[in-house]
């Protein structure tokens, strides 16, 4: 799906983002009505499409793509404050239904259960958001590409210039595109099959900017660093429950509680974060969030062979250390990357939304390997064979971005678009 929105979005943020809606709106009332159903493929198909309407792709092109080179820091920390909230609003919105929704099932009533009131109250939430969508979203001037609308712009006969964009990245040669209403298939273009020299070339040299990508210090960095502060994320809070039961007998009440704590940190810490981007560079934060991070993994660990010493005020302050480290890394990192991903794939599918999205994504699956690698050698041993590597991998980070430091900025001379 990432890739699908990646490559809508380049036509219609309305649209993908209806789309995405009615996924979820469709996913939720499948799989609430699986259990009165019966049906396990209903449960499946639920999920699968909730899961097919993750728009966070369609979310972070936008950030990139309309905001400009001073605010798009502010609103990629903004992106994950309100994200963060969506998930501690979760474990809210489940303890309220726990009290309304009854908690045993029966034959009169299975349609409104515990299992099932999840489902409908997103499916209500859904359709209020896609009526919303529909009446109020705006969609924005799109940006074209090209030689041909180039071309195109100087032959006018008026001879005017076009804008530039909010973020700044384009030139005043770049004329914008049709809107979504036109059609993605050129009929005016051969459709014998050939192509012409123009488009030969043309793809030519998106190949040959992907390729120089691949020597982008800043965006190499970039996705590094996302994946890696997504599997810390991934293990400290799927660890949690295992290490705070194993060391101080903590049951799993206990256990959302210190959770759902940690969770109401991320509005503030990226509160000032969007604060704080408006006069530091995203370099700047970055590495003051990795140094804070591997303090945070430091003091995680566990010292003593039978962990006799391990405090419970050890655990707490360093995993929130952790914590708001990582949340606070996201942002700029982000934010870096949006500003210094070549142009060619800033307009195409692999942009930074899908770039970041799909580092997250690749991020998370290995912290959970990592976490369920660790567990085969016991538990007394899980948390420091967990994060053990991963304090060597941000101490390797923090010596990249020290040793790339000079390359950590904005290009305004980017050379993919000569």
């Amino acid at each position: 799906s990432s890739v699908l929105y990646s490559w809508w979005s380049s036509y219609s943020y309305k649209r993908a983002l209806m789309f995405a809606s009615c996924c979820c709106m469709v996913g939720n009332i499948v799989y609430a009505l699986a259990l009165p159903c019966d049906s396990l493929a209903m449960v499946l198909l639920g999920r699968l499409l909730t899961g097919f309407g993750s728009a966070r792709v369609i979310n972070r092109r936008y950030i990139a793509d309309y905001y400009s080179i001073e605010e798009r820091t502010s609103g990629m920390a903004d992106f994950v404050s309100a994200s963060a909230f969506g998930m501690a609003m979760g474990p809210g919105l489940a303890a309220a239904l726990g009290i309304i929704a009854p908690t045993e099932l029966s034959d009169s009533n299975s349609f409104w259960t515990i299992e099932t009131a999840p489902g409908y109250v997103m499916f209500v939430a859904w359709s209020i958001y896609l009526v919303c969508n529909f009446l109020f979203f705006e969609e924005p001037e799109r940006i074209g590409h090209s030689s041909t609308a180039t071309k195109n712009a100087s032959s006018s006969p008026t001879g005017t210039k076009q804008p530039n964009n909010a973020g700044g990245s384009q030139q005043d040669t770049t004329t914008y595109a049709p809107s979504e209403n036109s059609p993605l298939l050129d009929t005016s273009k051969k459709v014998d099959g050939t192509s012409s020299p123009d488009d030969t070339k043309g793809c030519l040299q998106r190949v040959q900017s992907m390729l120089r990508s691949c020597y982008n210090i800043p965006v190499l960095i970039s996705i590094v660093l996302l994946m890696l502060l997504k599997s810390v994320l991934e293990g400290l809070s799927s660890s949690a429950p295992t290490v705070s039961r194993y060391y101080f007998g903590w049951g799993v009440h206990a256990s959302g509680i210190y959770l759902a704590a940690l969770a109401s940190f991320v509005l503030p810490t990226n509160f000032v974060v969007a604060y704080v981007s408006r006069r530091l560079d995203d370099r700047e934060l970055i590495l003051g969030a990795l140094v804070m991070m591997f303090v945070g993994i430091l003091g995680f660990l566990v010292y003593s062979e039978d962990g006799d010493e391990y405090s419970e005020i050890q655990f707490i302050l360093f995993g929130l250390i952790i914590f708001v480290s990582c949340n606070a890394l996201e942002g700029p990192v982000m934010g870096l990357l949006s500003k210094t991903i070549p142009k060619s794939l800033a307009r195409g599918i692999f942009n930074a939304g899908l770039l970041a999205t799909e580092a997250g994504t690749l991020g998370r699956v290995v912290g959970d390997f990592w976490l369920s690698s660790a567990a085969f050698m016991g538990l007394s041993q899980m948390l420091n064979r967990t994060f053990e590597p991963m304090c060597a991998m941000v101490g390797v980070s923090i010596f990249a971005s020290i040793w790339s430091y000079p390359h950590l900025q904005p290009r305004f001379d980017d050379e993919d678009d000569d």
